[in-house]
């Protein structure tokens, strides 16, 4: 399981390097519209809806590394022509195409990765595990989000700045391709895996607790994708910050997020995830709120980003992921995994091309109180998400254990449980030895 944090630490550094604002700063430094913008920030939604094609050949595969290894290596490798795109006839097309099949690759791939993790991981030890892994991966990601935002600023919004990131993350991609070949895969037997998609659907609907899951979620990324895509836009054109304090902001995020990451996952080992995931989620919507309040101070973006780190880093993105695997059939990982990230991204875009033709529709009209139009469809996916925090704390998800006193409950998880735990995989952890 050692390898595995090595990849993913690599996958991290890859992405901070491409993607977030700089990959949408190069979108507008290469003059795509603000429509553009908005379909750019929904193709890894579109892209993720063909996980469900995952379900039609999972079954014939006697390893999942012979599809995920070919396709990552490809895909992450492949991010060094977006240093050269600029300097070629429909170069903004082509980065465009290049980006959507990146995205394809990962779609594809991220079932089975999802059903590989599953079986190497012991059940008992899943909030325990990867609340350690994402730990390491916190502290990879704080220092690559200075080195990449300091790049940008000091070479410029130009080839030179945008060119030097794309060619570190592509050599990474490089060496992330390794690190999956060599990961241990426990033996692969897709039980009932050769059925239909159809009657795999028909079977995981019969499930009471994933059904909920299911459609309670596809409510929830709708409102998600509403009112995401256009946060960085907002950052770099509207409250003017410069690349290198986004990426300080986002390390504050992430650094908080990678302090908790531990106790959600300690938290939802002993109590269960439903619980919490439902408190994280009414957080969560009141974040996009103070999103759209955003005046142009870095102190009020830098608590922001507190509040971000400890209940959407750490709590909704990993609480979903965690109560998922709960509630997943064990007979049908791989489909259960494959149609709920399939309709999970499905809405994202549904959200995201929404926000695109209501930002696209509004930018050039005078809007009451001098209220953009992103900053309202902020708003708007505030009232949305508020909706499905609601719907989805009345639904049944699973009987997590009775929780007598939160703050117990809290006080147990921090100082009783993650702490020491920490400190003994801290002090025990060989990285570099092989785990099989």
């Amino acid at each position: 399981m050692n390898i595995s944090i090595i990849e993913g630490a690599l996958a991290v550094l890859i992405n901070q390097f491409f993607g977030g604002a700089y990959l949408t700063g190069y979108f507008l430094w290469m003059g795509a519209s603000s429509f553009f913008i908005g379909l750019f920030g929904s193709i890894p939604f579109l892209a993720n809806t063909l996980q469900l094609l995952t379900l039609s050949f999972s079954h014939r595969l006697k390893s999942r590394k012979q599809i995920i290894v070919p396709l990552m290596w490809t895909a992450r490798t492949s991010i060094l022509l977006f240093a050269v795109f600029p300097a070629i006839k429909h170069g903004l097309l082509l980065a465009y195409l290049l980006y959507f099949y990146i995205q394809i690759a990962g779609a594809l791939s991220a079932p089975l990765w999802q059903s590989w993790m599953s079986d190497l991981v012991p059940k008992d030890m899943i909030g325990s595990y990867f609340g350690f892994r994402n730990l390491i991966h916190g502290a990879v990601q704080i220092p690559a989000m200075f080195l990449a935002g300091a790049i940008l600023d000091s070479l410029g919004e130009n080839w030179k700045g945008f060119g030097t990131l794309f060619l570190i993350a592509g050599s990474l991609g490089a060496l992330n391709g390794y690190f999956l070949k060599i990961q241990y895969e426990p033996p692969y037997k897709p039980r009932e895996a050769s059925v239909s998609i159809t009657k795999a659907v028909k079977f995981l609907l019969k499930e009471e607790h994933f059904k909920n899951f299911l459609f309670g979620f596809a409510f929830w990324n709708f409102a998600i994708g509403v009112g995401t895509v256009y946060i960085n836009v907002m950052l770099l054109k509207e409250v003017e910050f410069s690349y290198l304090q986004i990426s300080v902001l986002n390390a504050v995020g992430m650094f908080i997020g990678t302090l908790f990451q531990p106790f959600w996952g300690k938290l939802g080992d002993r109590y269960g995830f439903q619980y919490f995931l439902k408190v994280c989620l009414w957080i969560h919507a009141i974040v996009i709120l103070l999103w759209t309040l955003t005046p142009r101070s870095f102190l009020y973006v830098f608590f922001l980003q507190i509040i971000i780190g400890i209940f959407v880093t750490a709590g909704t993105s990993q609480l979903v992921f965690y109560t998922l695997m709960y509630t997943a059939p064990s007979s049908l990982k791989t489909e259960a995994f494959s149609v709920f990230n399939s309709l999970s991204n499905l809405s994202l875009f549904a959200g995201s091309l929404v926000a695109s033709v209501l930002v696209a529709s509004l930018e050039n009209i005078s809007l009451p109180f001098g209220i953009s139009a992103i900053r309202l469809t902020m708003f708007i996916s505030f009232f949305l998400r508020a909706s499905a925090a609601y719907i989805i704390s009345r639904m049944d998800l699973g009987t997590p254990q009775k929780v007598d006193s939160l703050i117990q409950a809290v006080k147990e998880s921090f100082f009783s449980g993650t702490v020491p735990w920490i400190r003994e995989r801290l002090n025990t952890l060989n990285i570099f030895r092989r785990k099989r």
